[in-house]
This record gives C-alpha cells, sequence and structure tokens, in this order.
C-alpha cells in the first residue's frame, strides 16, 4: 500500500484515478437548472468537478484533508459528516458511496439528521446504497472502472450485513480495504428516513441503488 488513505481505508490515489460514471448526469436530472449540492463524503472530487462543470455550486464535505486538497471549484469543509451542522441548507443533499449502508443504526440515523437538517423545504436529498438483493448474499466479483481493478470478496455475511474486503489495483500499486456493510432494503430506509422527518419520494435507475428523499411534509 503506498500514498495516502483516508480514515476509513480509501486510498486517495485510487479515488483520484476513478471516473465519475453516470453519477454526475443522475444527479443533474432531478435538479432544475443550477442547484447548490451538499456532498457528502465528497472525497478528492470524482463527482464534484462534473457537479461544478454543470453549473451547480457544491459545497464538498470530508473528514480527510487529503482528500479535499484535490478539489476544485467548490466550497471544502473539513468535517465529520455525522455530526455536520452548517446552519445552511441546500437544493440538494448527496451521500453516495454507501455512505447509508453503514451497519451501525444510530450512524445510518445520524446521516439521515444530516440530510433533513441541510436540505431546503423544497430540496431533495440522494442517497446511493447497495442493491439489496446483492447486499443479502453477496458474491465475490471483479469490475474495472476506468484505469483501476476493483476485486471484491465477502469475508463474513449475516442476516442483514455482511463484512467484505476490497482489492483496488492501479498499475503496479494496490490497497487492501475491510469493511462492514449493512443491507438497506426498501423497507429498512423507507422506516429510517420516517424517524428522522424524511420520506423517499422514489428511485432514480432501475437497479434501485439510487434513492430521491424528501422532507415528509413536503
Amino acid at each position: 500500500m503506498t500514498g495516502a488513505v483516508a480514515p476509513d481505508g480509501s486510498p486517495v490515489d485510487v479515488w483520484l484515478a476513478l471516473p465519475p460514471g453516470d453519477t454526475p448526469a443522475l444527479i443533474d436530472s432531478v435538479l432544475d437548472g443550477p442547484a447548490t449540492i451538499l456532498e457528502l463524503g465528497s472525497g478528492p472530487g470524482r463527482i464534484t468537478h462534473p457537479l461544478v462543470a454543470m453549473g451547480h455550486r457544491v459545497t464538498a464535505v470530508d473528514e480527510s484533508p487529503d482528500m479535499l486538497a484535490h478539489v476544485t471549484g467548490a466550497e471544502t469543509v473539513p468535517a465529520d459528516l455525522y455530526a455536520l451542522d452548517l446552519g445552511r441548507e441546500f437544493d440538494a443533499v448527496v451521500a453516495a458511496s454507501h455512505l447509508i449502508d453503514s451497519p451501525d443504526p444510530a450512524r445510518r440515523r445520524a446521516l439521515l439528521e444530516v440530510c433533513r437538517r441541510h436540505v431546503a423545504p423544497a430540496g431533495v436529498v440522494l442517497v446511493e446504497r447497495y442493491d439489496p438483493s446483492w447486499a443479502a448474499a453477496p458474491s465475490a466479483r471483479t469490475s474495472r472502472l476506468g484505469p483501476v481493478e476493483i476485486a471484491f470478496e465477502p469475508v463474513e455475511v449475516g442476516q442483514g450485513w455482511f463484512r467484505g474486503r476490497v482489492t483496488y489495483t492501479l498499475g503496479d500499486r494496490s490497497w487492501v480495504q475491510e469493511f462492514a456493510a449493512a443491507c438497506v432494503t426498501d423497507e429498512l430506509l423507507a422506516a429510517e428516513a420516517a424517524a428522522t422527518g424524511l420520506r423517499v419520494d422514489g428511485y432514480l435507475n432501475p437497479s434501485r441503488t439510487w434513492a430521491r428523499l424528501r422532507l415528509a411534509h413536503h
């Protein structure tokens, strides 16, 4: 393992090399013109930079200064995103990178409370999760995103949760990151959203890995 690594084990060089994919366009498709966006767990700007290029005003939050050092064109906030309180509201709050799949219910609730605290009355909260049908019984798989090879293997699978190991390979370098995750079903997401004053307002893609939430009274 070489290069800076974020507190959660994410290698900075890998996240710099990963392409944004269709995520920025997916986010942009639900916004009505240029918007203010709070991006939770922005990393080095993989999604931030395309959103800025689309004309959105992004506030990027990450606990890793090494990640945020690469973000340009956006406001950056080094902070624990689970305790964030900026005293401002945004047209959209984005929680990508499967933050909602934390195996700790209190952590999931804290994340949703941060989303609810910062979303404007008519705004949207966009949350990325693992495909529940896969997360219920995760299988080993290897994929390539841009120049990065990603090999996942399950370590332990329980009822509604799993622990896994992912190996990133970039050129002649590799990193191993272990993590635990919950299987966040439609029912669980709806219940936990409701407990924090939010409601599920649909899904953005056929695999239902991106959910759209709104304030419960809107």
